[in-house]
């Protein structure tokens, strides 16, 4: 496994007991080189990060068992209610429009279509705040950090 640099507010991919998904989380504390603890930047709970259960954006495969032997809903979902709302949208997408690919540091508006590099081709639905924005993808609806100030 690679080593990355990571502190208190980065941000990571981390699974959410609460929504039982691998969502968007804020990294609250590191010991070491180790992450300790997360904010999920969906439901905005606060809980221990679990290394074993994050999965990689090109991995299907059923994420593994804490170090209590739990076994832990899949984080990939399954085609339901969040693929028909997804197709319902991209459905409005009009042929000659190119989704904008996604970035922390641009500035999006309610109603575009962007292009994240995990999550696929979705549809902004909402702002929900100065740098947080609700975006609807295949597997769901995630909310993403934008128009953040880049620190020279």
């Amino acid at each position: 496994m690679t080593s990355l640099s990571v502190g208190p507010g980065d941000d990571i991919d981390a699974w959410c007991g609460k929504c039982l998904m691998v969502l968007s989380h804020r990294i609250i504390a590191v010991v070491g080189s180790q992450v300790k603890k997360v904010e999920c930047l969906t439901c905005h709970a606060i809980h221990a990060f679990k290394q074993g259960v994050v999965q990689k954006a090109s991995s299907t495969s059923r994420n593994s068992a804490s170090s209590t032997g739990r076994t832990l809903k899949s984080a990939t979902p399954k085609p339901g209610k969040a693929e028909n709302e997804w197709n319902s949208f991209m459905a409005e997408m009009p042929d000659d429009i190119v989704p904008r690919k996604y970035g922390v540091f641009e500035s999006f508006v309610v109603s575009e279509f962007i292009e994240h590099p995990t999550f696929g081709v979705g549809k902004v639905l909402d702002i929900t705040g100065a740098e947080r924005m609700l975006v609807i993808f295949k597997d769901g609806r995630k909310t993403l950090i934008f128009n953040r100030t880049q620190s020279t």
